[in-house]
């Protein structure tokens, strides 16, 4: 083969942005390196990068959910909103990848906040050696993005919920707030006692929480990868409801936006650990509606359908955090 100038790749320019569509993410980053043309048109306002961005964001996270390319206009998507929506993709996956993989383990690389914990009854789990990189907490929010989405509406509008705000408070000690006033009215509880259990599909956030607990017994060889993932890919017989809120619990924007926000407010933070640790030590099968076989920590239950009272006010400020985090903008939660 001869040399390739400038002008060979000038001369196919006008075919790029379609061949572009039938390379895999990672060559195309290679691409963006190749010349000046090349990383321009990878580039918004390029129509090509679109492609680039929603390859590179499905490699990442094919589990996760992104919002599609829409149009107002019968004959398809303008320029104009090809462009937005390049630069939406890649506003996506640099606040996801920074969150991630440079702002999750510098938080949690200070060793102030995990000593911290060792004083908290339902927080000194976080210190075993298993933690150490802080990944779990990847997976807690995806847990509690399903709780919010897929859960029992009962823990957002029961026992007065529906006009309680999010306090990080209420995780850790009891109060005057939903859940725990149940406990000091058994008979109401009694009578709410089956809207709180957990259908087959929002079991998945009580699945992850139990293995994110006991992620010990797990033998990972290089990056290891959210439950979430790992119980899509090894569990297909599960057969998830993908509906809209599966897609809206998925949303790698919401995710992002409620792992950002656990990372910049330590007592969020501390209050999870502790409704995770309150959940999970008397066991996740109480709470869910039937013994679904699909799921592991199900197929030799002992109680199933019986939610045991001090769980449920962590049920409660689980999916209040989901539904006060959701409500935020970008800026309240990322601030960058």
């Amino acid at each position: 083969m001869g040399e390739t100038n400038d002008k060979d790749i000038h001369s196919c320019s006008c075919v790029i942005p379609i061949i572009f569509q039938y390379i895999p993410a990672k060559d195309l980053r290679c691409a963006q390196r190749t010349c000046k043309e090349w990383q321009a048109e990878l580039t918004p306002p390029s129509p090509a990068a679109t492609w680039l961005y929603q390859s590179i964001v499905a490699s990442r996270w094919p589990w996760a959910k992104v919002p599609c390319l829409t149009s107002n206009d019968d004959n398809g998507a303008t320029y104009a909103e090809a462009i937005t929506y390049a630069e939406i993709m890649k506003e996506i996956y640099i606040k996801s990848q920074y969150v991630q993989e440079s702002l999750l383990p510098t938080v949690w690389s200070d060793n102030v906040f995990r000593q911290s914990c060792k004083y908290g009854k339902y927080s000194r789990w976080v210190l075993a050696k298993q933690f150490d990189d802080g990944a779990f907490l990847i997976d807690l929010a995806w847990a509690v993005r399903i709780l919010y989405c897929l859960g029992p509406q009962a823990y957002l509008t029961l026992d007065g919920a529906d006009i309680s705000a999010y306090d990080p408070a209420f995780s850790m000690c009891a109060t005057y707030s939903p859940g725990w006033r149940l406990i000091s009215n058994r008979n109401g509880y009694s009578a709410i006692q089956q809207q709180l259990l957990l259908g087959k599909d929002s079991y998945a956030s009580l699945e992850i929480l139990d293995q994110v607990m006991t992620q010990g017994k797990h033998v990972h060889n290089g990056p290891r990868k959210p439950l979430i993932a790992h119980i899509l890919e090894q569990q297909p017989e599960i057969q998830l409801t993908r509906n809209k809120n599966w897609s809206r619990a998925m949303d790698l924007e919401e995710h992002t936006k409620l792992l950002s926000f656990l990372l910049r407010h330590p007592e969020s933070r501390r209050a999870l650990l502790w409704d995770v640790d309150g959940v999970v030590c008397r066991g996740v099968t109480s709470l869910a509606k039937e013994r679904y076989e699909c799921w592991d920590t199900l197929t030799e239950a002992y109680s199933v359908g019986e939610p045991l009272l001090r769980q449920i006010p962590h049920m409660f400020n689980m999916a209040k955090l989901g539904q006060h985090v959701e409500a935020l903008s970008w800026d309240e939660c990322c601030g960058f």
